[in-house]
């Protein structure tokens, strides 16, 4: 009879499985669009991604919200087809065409059935290089942006995300909402969009990703036929977002009647290609990265103060920001304050314990092969790959760069990464009651809501 197992401990984990980033292949066209293909053929899918260098860091001044404005637009009508006709066929392939713009590029994906393959890039080429931006299309879409930002206003926690980036960044293109405002979606029309466009959708610093089970020989004749052609031009200096320093500590409170806080901490952070990127994703994820994580586990389990809490790098070209975000009792969210910010001063201060890094580092290779499992997976970390210019062999030995982590390093990143006397701590609920705990805290300014 066998003897009864352990259960007073969780048994020891097992070796690691071998594990190896799929395979793929990139070059570039003689218009300097670069190809990356991987051809995988588990699933008879696959997925198409085209990103070019026209993100919302190349909104004007006075037009926030013209990149997202215009990456909304750009699928509902081309020289060819109307939108009517583009989502029949969409429907047609059984698959789905998504357009959208974040800080860096504007981005269309396509997911096809492996038969349809050359159909899908037909349609992504077409959207790419011939929309129309038809005025009706674009009234209609405009109405929904400014009703989004409508609702946005009404939700404390998107109220405390602008608040913050605003405080972070001031007057720059990332202290501004990538929507857009009010003021600048009422002044853009389809004639802005389409010079948007045609200034910065160029094959020149694109890239065309395609994962799934195909003939990589085949598409890449096809791809020559469908983009080869398309007109160059020059990208010029990619933008270089400003990162202010803030003087000191500064909390803002905006003024909102509720039970409950959005509170948002943050000061700009390092750009995507920085060297410490493994040490920052170990520090964060045990600073307030995941479930078990300091700050997470202060809060919610040794304070009650809330349902959960947690912290992120925003990865840019750019210095996107460091964030610290939760939501808690109003009565506590002084309190609630104070201790993320000594969870930041103790991960700058004290070694991290051997025990605890292996713990986190174990648990981030471990979860690595998931982010794979899909070709929607492969696709993410291939534009990673591209839009930051990182090397070819950049996850072929992620592990590896985790591993040389040491807990040297993570004191290291965390002082040289983490500022807590520059953090502006933003909070979203009723100031008068918020105001005196905040005081101990830095300079305090009130806000209304709107």
């Amino acid at each position: 009879m066998s003897a009864s197992p352990d259960r007073s401990r969780p048994p020891a984990p097992g070796p690691p499985r071998a594990f190896a980033f799929p395979d793929f292949t990139r070059r570039r066209l003689a218009n300097g669009l670069e190809l990356w293909l991987a051809p995988i053929d588990r699933v008879p899918l696959v997925d198409i991604q085209l990103v070019v260098d026209a993100g919302s860091v190349h909104d004007p001044v006075a037009s926030p919200g013209l990149a997202h404005f215009t990456a909304a637009v750009i699928d509902e009508g081309t020289t060819a087809r109307d939108s009517r006709e583009i989502a029949a066929a969409v429907e047609s392939l059984g698959g789905y065409l998504h357009t959208g713009a974040g800080w860096d590029t504007l981005e269309i994906s396509c997911g096809v059935l492996s038969r349809h393959v050359e159909t899908g890039l037909e349609l992504v080429a077409e959207i790419a290089r011939r929309p129309t931006f038809p005025r009706p299309e674009t009234e209609r879409l405009r109405g929904q942006l400014l009703a989004e930002i409508e609702r946005r206003e009404s939700q404390p926690a998107a109220l405390a995300d602008r608040h913050l980036m605003a405080a972070i960044y001031g007057d720059t293109v990332y202290g501004r909402p990538r929507i857009g405002t009010r003021d600048s979606l009422s002044a853009l029309g389809r004639d802005d969009l389409a010079a948007f466009h045609h200034r910065y959708a160029s094959p020149a610093g694109a890239a065309l990703l395609l994962c799934g089970d195909f003939d990589a020989q085949v598409i890449a004749a096809r791809i020559d036929e469908l983009f080869g052609d398309w007109e160059k031009s020059e990208p010029g200096e990619r933008p270089r977002p400003a990162s202010p320093e803030p003087d000191g500590r500064t909390a803002l409170l905006v003024d909102r009647p509720g039970a409950q806080t959005e509170l948002r901490l943050g000061h700009p952070g390092p750009p995507r290609t920085h060297p410490d990127f493994p040490a920052a994703t170990l520090l964060n994820t045990l600073l307030g990265g995941r479930f078990m994580s300091r700050i997470n586990l202060n809060l919610r389990e040794r304070h009650g103060y809330t349902y959960g809490a947690s912290s992120y790098f925003d990865w840019r070209r750019g210095p996107g920001p460091f964030v610290v975000t939760t939501a808690v009792a109003t009565e506590h969210a002084a309190g609630a304050t104070g201790e993320i910010l000594g969870e930041i001063e103790r991960l700058r201060g004290e070694p991290v314990e051997r025990e605890e890094l292996e713990e986190t580092r174990n648990y981030l290779i471990g979860v690595f092969p998931y982010s794979t499992e899909r070709l929607s997976g492969v696709s993410a970390k291939l534009r990673q790959m591209a839009v930051h210019r990182l090397p070819d062999d950049y996850y072929l030995d992620w592990s590896e760069r985790l591993t040389a982590v040491g807990e040297d390093e993570i004191q290291r990143a965390a002082r040289t990464l983490l500022h807590p006397e520059r953090l502006v701590v933003v909070a979203v609920g009723p100031a008068a009651e918020l105001a005196d705990g905040f005081a101990e805290l830095g300079e305090v300014e009130v806000l209304a809501a709107g």
